[in-house]
Parts: structure tokens; C-alpha cells; sequence
């Protein structure tokens, strides 16, 4: 049975997620749209395969994680 909520956001505020690595010796970046959270003490990135910066990430088993704040935002 469908429910109809109308007008509603139904999906939360999520922060988008910056990773950054090494590859080839330069810097690269990527957004993430979606992450979750796995535990206080450990981080899990999840990419698709296809991206570029998984490389990096691999060779040096390094990369950055930085969430996007709204000072960041353009015209903000």
C-alpha cells in the first residue's frame, strides 16, 4: 500500500565528502554525496570502481577526508 507524504523532504540533510589522494605524484579529488557512519575509531570510504582517485588510494593506502562546510559554498 503506497502512502502519499506529500510535499516532504524525505531525505535527510547529508554532508557531501571531499576525499583527496595522491595519484601519480598529483593531487586529486572527489566528491562523495553520500556517507555513513561505521564506528568512532575507524573510517570506511566506499567507491565505485571507475574512479580515477581510487589509484592513488591504493598505492599509497593514504587519503584525506574533508566535509564540506557552508563557508565553502559559493556566494555564501
Amino acid at each position: 500500500m503506497k502512502k502519499n507524504i506529500g510535499a516532504t523532504l524525505a531525505l535527510y540533510p547529508a554532508p557531501v565528502i571531499v576525499v583527496g589522494a595522491m595519484v601519480g605524484g598529483k593531487p586529486s579529488w572527489t566528491l562523495v554525496a553520500h556517507a555513513g557512519t561505521v564506528a568512532h575509531s575507524y573510517v570506511m570510504v566506499s567507491l565505485v570502481k571507475a574512479h580515477y582517485i581510487n589509484q592513488g588510494i591504493r598505492e599509497s593506502k593514504l587519503f584525506s577526508i574533508n566535509v564540506v562546510d557552508e563557508s565553502w559554498l559559493k556566494g555564501r
